[in-house]
């Protein structure tokens, strides 16, 4: 990450912004509920209304309605609440670029009941939706999603009952932001799903949730301890993903993403699918070509679609290549799900790899140099960020809220 980009990002925390916070890159910055500081390490082997982010299931218990942006542009749309012949709230909202951005409408907006939501987007798009609040389901997100469509939302936070939650690991420090498991289901099919975790072969929680496709169950705090766990997702009809949940002691603000796919594949890990990108400085005059290969490493998880569960070797989960241009520019790639993978770049002569943090609150920042020499040999292997004569070099370091 640019310096800029850094103390960017410190300032952003420090000051508890209210407002999505950006980096001077394509990729945005997750900025949790209340965060104390952003701590970057470096990779050594490589109105009533405000807006905020909405992630944390426990920011606002309330009966209310919200707005989440997963597009790169700003949006403006109109809502209207209805029961009968009486209007619970009817006004056009602005919400800032996402993606995972949103603005709180009202808190306390209805009682329990069913309720007409009628939204309409500054693309055309509109929504029409019945909302039901229940004891569970209080909470209603309207969201613009990556193609600028609407859809709703239902946040629901269950009940546990078990005494033992969240659960302490002896000797262990505490997780400074204990977390819970958020559930979505973005295929055309509901599903229910047992989440279940283990530590040291014991098993330490177990719960059967039922996953509605206009519903996002985000539970308690689970885990209380900074500690390597295993998780096991399993479908009805037999599929299983797991997932190694690292949460190593700098990681204040771990979660647990469970995510059932458009494409209706199961995914567990530790953050949403997004698009990062790595900053490309081509000092030569001439277009390169570079291949960035995303992969779980060898005995991490990758599932039977090679994205999430155990593996015996590496599963590459993403690769693109792409012609970069002289001068600075960005290349995207596909992060199918949050976890820690290997990132590997090469040119037609040389490659390096670098670990690559993609989780919630936990990310990796990497800048690539092309000299103006392509040929000599390749990196040294394993990616130590210096290609010496190979016309490569690879910078990256972590960072980290706390």
């Amino acid at each position: 990450m640019k310096r800029r980009a850094l103390l960017s990002t410190v300032a952003c925390s420090a000051l508890g912004l209210a407002a999505g916070c950006l980096t001077d890159s394509n990729e945005s910055v997750e900025t949790p509920t209340n965060p104390q500081t952003t701590t970057a390490t470096t990779d050594s082997t490589a109105d009533s209304t405000t807006e905020t982010n909405t992630s944390d299931p426990e920011a606002d218990p309330g009966v209310g309605l919200s707005v989440v942006n997963e597009d790169d542009e700003p949006h403006t749309l109109s809502v209207r609440v209805t029961d009968g012949d009486e209007t619970h709230f009817d006004g056009s909202l602005d919400v800032g670029a996402g993606p995972g951005y949103g603005r709180n409408v009202a808190n306390d907006l209805v009682g329990d009941g069913s309720y007409r939501v009628v939204a309409e987007l500054d693309t055309g798009a509109t929504l029409d939706y019945e909302w039901t609040v229940t004891n569970e389901a209080r909470r209603l997100e309207l969201v613009v999603t990556s193609d600028a469509d609407l859809e709703a939302r239902q946040r629901v936070t269950p009940v546990l009952d078990d005494a033992d939650l969240p659960y302490t690991v002896p000797g262990a420090k505490d997780i400074f932001a204990p977390p819970g498991a958020t559930i979505r289901n973005r295929s055309d099919a509901d599903a229910r799903l047992t989440v279940a975790i283990d530590h040291d072969g014991s098993r330490v929680f177990e719960r059967t949730f039922d996953a509605a496709t206009d519903h996002e169950v985000s539970t308690p705090p689970l885990v209380a301890s900074h500690g390597s766990y295993e998780v096991v997702v399993e479908t009805e009809d037999g599929r299983t993903a797991t997932h190694v949940w690292d949460i190593p002691e700098k990681w204040g603000w771990p979660t647990l993403a469970v995510l059932v796919a458009a494409d209706g594949s199961l995914r567990v890990g530790s953050g949403w699918p997004k698009t990062a990108s790595v900053h490309v400085e081509n000092e030569s005059e001439a277009e390169r070509d570079l291949t960035l290969t995303l992969a779980v490493s060898d005995g991490a998880d990758a599932d039977s679609d090679g994205v999430g569960g155990t593996s015996s070797g590496d599963a590459v989960v993403s690769e693109t290549t792409r012609t970069v241009p002289p001068g600075e520019s960005t290349v995207g790639f596909g992060v199918p799900i949050g976890d820690v993978y290997e990132l590997t770049i090469e040119t037609a002569t040389a490659s390096e790899t670098v670990a690559y943090a993609a989780c919630y609150c936990w990310n990796t920042n990497t800048t690539v140099t092309l000299s103006g020499s392509s040929g000599g040999d390749a990196g040294d292997e394993g990616g130590n960020g210096d290609g010496g004569d190979s016309g490569l070099s690879v910078k990256s370091f972590q960072y980290v809220c706390e």
